[in-house]
Parts: structure tokens; sequence; C-alpha cells
């Protein structure tokens, strides 16, 4: 049993979703727990998921993704609802397994939680590798900056 998801760097993260060889949804997933603001800009091959949302859509995610062997949770600075997501979803696991079989593949599933966010991910990647961030809306972006 595990109680508790580990972090990933982005440097990390970003090998992964540029290797060819490793498929999202398959290899790993990207969980983005943020809200409205997903649509400006996101990981490629995210799926989100608000933190708000997670309670009625955890078990479902694990059905999913239960053969998948990392699943990464993000906000938009990974402080609350990231990790909090990250939690929920591990302590759903958890309770799976307690009756899951031996070698269901959730035994071995990590659950990590994006250092820094979105935000520390868009700060890394809009300039040096822009295909780390899709759906990209740089309309978003301004408005927060002028918020700030």
């Amino acid at each position: 049993m595990r109680l508790t998801p580990t972090y990933i760097d982005a440097d990390e993260l970003a090998k992964l979703v540029r290797n060819p060889k490793q498929v999202s949804g398959r290899d790993y997933i990207v969980i983005d727990s943020r809200d409205a603001d997903f649509v400006g800009g996101h990981i490629p091959g995210a799926e989100n998921v608000p933190a708000h949302d997670l309670h009625w859509r955890v078990q479902g995610l694990i059905d999913k993704y239960q053969q998948t062997p990392l699943i990464v949770f993000h906000c938009a600075q990974s402080q609350v609802r990231g990790p909090k997501s990250a939690r929920r979803y591990l302590d759903a696991v958890n309770e799976r397994l307690e009756t899951a079989p031996y070698d269901s593949p959730l035994h071995n599933q990590e659950v990590r939680v994006l250092r820094g966010g979105f935000n520390f991910w868009h700060k890394r990647y809009f300039i040096a590798d822009p295909e780390l961030i899709e759906g990209y809306d740089q309309r978003l972006w301004d408005s927060q900056d002028r918020e700030m």
C-alpha cells in the first residue's frame, strides 16, 4: 500500500512526452486538475479532470488507466489541486487494491505530481520547445499577466 504520491520534474516528464515510443494513455497519462484554464494550453495528451470533479470520476479513471504504469497529476502550480487530486486517486487505488488480485497492474502503478505545475512547464517550454504545449491560447496568458 502506497501512502503518498511522489514528485516528477518537468524535464523527466518532457522526456516521456517527447519519446515517440512512449504513448500517452498507455505508458503514462497526465491528469490536469485545472479548471477552465486547461483550454489556454496543456501538456500534450493530458486529460482534463478538474479537481472538483475527481470525486465522481476517480473510479472511471482507475478503470481506464489501470494498465498505465505512470499517472502524473498537476494543476497550475502543483501546490493544492494537483497534489490533492493525486492523493485522492491514490486513496481510491489503495482501497481497490484491498480486494484486487496480486497480479493487478495497479500494484505497480506510480502516482506522481508535476513539480511546479503547468505554470513552470509553460515558462520552461513555451519558447524552448513549444510542441510541449498543446492548445496554446496566448490571449489567456495575456489576460493573466494583466491581472497580476
